[in-house]
């Protein structure tokens, strides 16, 4: 090792740790309108209660019920019989209407997701000898709320597809208008740079400054956070809300697990090793009957549940990477025409042959193990039927020696590309959900940042 340098990272939020605090707008004084603008890592629900002539039921009592996590809200309808909730967390719900005169009237076994407003009309009956009105009706298929392109990647997606690198944001190459941007790793949406993208994890920020893309190196392989813990995220191509803005592709709305009622988890251990593989066909018949060593663990588990029921959850997670892939390394520029050239008259003859020395020293087969290790924690809290808050911390370390290349070959032009590369992630966000009056809601959240990047050469 001739040389070591280190560099408190490249992009802006590692020079030094960042401290953003983002105070939402106040969603109106009054909600008159079922079309609310979309979430950043949540969900909204809407819609109108009505009588059997279909007539405005104003001050209609509105129960919205977490039924993963036990979490009741209330809200009222308006004087046009519209209500609305908005900063939900993405999960399954309950409805119960009641209002003096009509007969109680549930709906059951709604399904939100993360970025969608949910349209829900009530049609309420008279109160007769029966108590309660259950309705099993689906939620409708079409949303007549979203003026946005876009598509949910599921929970059932991101937790059972199969991917090789464990990149959560790989799936958005299922959903309509992207495709790759060349071999940058980075994705285009509808034919647009990948560098105008823009991400966001829980609603905070997860785009670095210097690369212009998400947090991590696409080229590298190397993800911020663990695939167990993404829940579910929204791809949005054109005509998103100017909350999920910074970009002129596409935007990204991811939301983390949370912990709920039952307890959860899992383990899993992955493992790709050479001897396992069949052979290539045009290797074999070449006569070449052996395999390129690339070896590689993944490896992990998560956790999650509750603390204290209906009030307190956690989740928690682990992600392992242990990858052996040994890299050759050429050069276009020491060519054997310029190792041929004479030494010039201002050094000496050894000079040259050291010189020359080192530079081949850098061109050839390299051992390359790269490692990484990724936590990530959420809290969430119930501090009372009007206040939620959530807090999550992601860590991660990622070690690459003779560079972050992924390629078995790499073309190091300048000579300066295969050094040992390490760098760190440190992320902490929190939301503050509050509910002012059954209309006016408020959304705090705070994000801090900070990574590091080192190279030796």
């Amino acid at each position: 090792m001739k040389e070591s340098t280190w560099s408190e990272s490249r992009r802006v939020s590692a020079a030094r740790g960042i401290v953003m605090l983002a105070l939402a707008a106040i969603i109106g004084s009054s909600v008159s309108s079922r079309a609310l603008a979309q979430t950043a890592a949540a969900g909204t629900i809407t819609g109108t209660v009505t009588d059997q002539s279909g007539a405005a039921v104003p001050e209609a009592s509105l129960v919205i019920h977490n039924a993963d996590t036990g979490v009741d809200r209330t809200v009222t309808s308006n004087g046009a019989g519209v209500y609305a909730a908005a900063f939900l967390q993405p999960g399954h719900y309950e409805l119960t209407v009641t209002k003096a005169g009509f007969a109680k009237t549930v709906r059951r076994d709604l399904s939100l997701q993360v970025g969608q407003t949910l349209a829900i009309d009530f049609n309420l009956s008279v109160q007769t000898a029966q108590a309660t009105v259950d309705v099993t009706a689906e939620a409708p298929v079409v949303d007549a709320e979203k003026t946005e392109q876009s598509q949910v990647v599921s929970e059932t997606a991101v937790s059972n597809l199969p991917i090789a690198g464990r990149r959560w944001d790989s799936f958005v190459l299922l959903t309509p208008n992207v495709t790759t941007d060349g071999t940058s790793g980075l994705v285009s949406y509808r034919g647009i740079s990948g560098l105008y993208n823009s991400n966001t994890v829980d609603g905070a920020n997860n785009n670095q400054a210097l690369f212009s893309e998400a947090r991590g190196r696409a080229i590298s392989g190397a993800y911020v956070f663990s695939m167990d813990s993404i829940r579910e995220y929204q791809v949005s191509s054109s005509n998103y809300s100017a909350e999920l803005g910074q970009a002129a592709g596409g935007v990204v709305n991811a939301v983390t697990k949370s912990g709920t009622n039952n307890f959860h988890g899992d383990l899993f251990y992955y493992l790709r090793y050479p001897t396992w593989n069949a052979l290539d066909p045009l290797p074999k018949s070449q006569g070449v009957y052996t395999q390129a060593i690339h070896q590689w663990q993944q490896f992990g588990a998560s956790a999650g549940g509750p603390l204290i029921k209906d009030k307190l959850f956690f989740f928690g997670t682990y992600d392992g990477s242990r990858k052996v892939n040994p890299v050759t390394y050429t050069s276009s520029t020491y060519s054997a025409s310029v190792r041929a050239l004479p030494c010039p008259t201002q050094v000496t003859a050894g000079q040259c042959a050291n010189a020359n020395a080192f530079l081949a020293g850098q061109i050839g087969g390299y051992p390359r193990a790269t490692n990484q290790d990724v936590l990530f924690g959420r809290l969430d809290f119930q501090a009372t039927p009007r206040n939620h808050l959530s807090t999550s911390f992601d860590w991660m370390n990622y070690a690459a020696p003779n560079s972050y290349q992924t390629s078995p070959t790499n073309n190091n032009l300048s000579l300066g590309t295969n050094g040992s590369y390490v760098f760190h992630e440190r992320i902490f966000v929190a939301n503050w959900d509050s509910t002012i009056t059954p209309s006016v809601i408020n959304n705090v959240r705070f994000q801090w940042g900070r990574d590091g990047a080192a190279t030796w050469r």
